[in-house]
């Protein structure tokens, strides 16, 4: 639990310093760190259990992993909703003015395609896309990871 909880502290400090040093994320790149860090934590998780408990069991080994990782995804999210909600705000408006333009010059009447990406494009719905994404990746990691520890990875560790 201690272990997600500096992860997740040190991905809001990651986010919140890119911000203020004005660096522009561009798509899905931040989405690359948080996968990476969701690897570690479910593979830290494990190992950290085996140190305690040399002879846990695939579930105990899953659970925990799933845990931590599940305590990350959730954190994440209010983070984020918070981040666009009072720091980034104008994030989301200048994406869909964007979409919009690209719209219109397709022949797309404005309002009706404003209403629509206003509807789907905003912190709400992208913190529970994170949430789902991050949850989902973080059971597969720890189920991933519960099974490299329970076959292969006990057998290097020291009795």
């Amino acid at each position: 639990m201690r272990l997600s909880l500096i992860f997740i502290a040190f991905a809001i400090a990651l986010r919140v310093g890119l911000f203020y040093a004005d660096i522009d994320l561009e798509g899905f790149t931040f989405g690359f760190v948080l996968m990476g860090m969701l690897v570690f934590l479910a593979f830290i998780s494990g190992h950290q259990l085996l140190g305690e408990e040399p002879n846990a069991p695939l579930p105990d080994l899953f659970r925990v992993g799933l845990r931590s990782t599940a305590l990350f995804a959730l954190l994440y999210a209010l983070f984020v909703y918070a981040f666009f909600k009072l720091l980034n705000t104008a994030e989301f408006p200048m994406r869909i003015n964007e979409l919009v333009r690209e719209a219109m010059a397709t022949g797309q009447e404005e309002t009706a395609v404003r209403a629509r990406l206003e509807s789907f494009f905003n912190p709400g719905k992208y913190a529970m896309l994170s949430f789902f994404g991050l949850l989902s990746l973080g059971a597969v990691n720890a189920l991933f990871f519960a099974i490299i520890h329970h076959k292969f990875l006990r057998r290097f560790r020291a009795s």
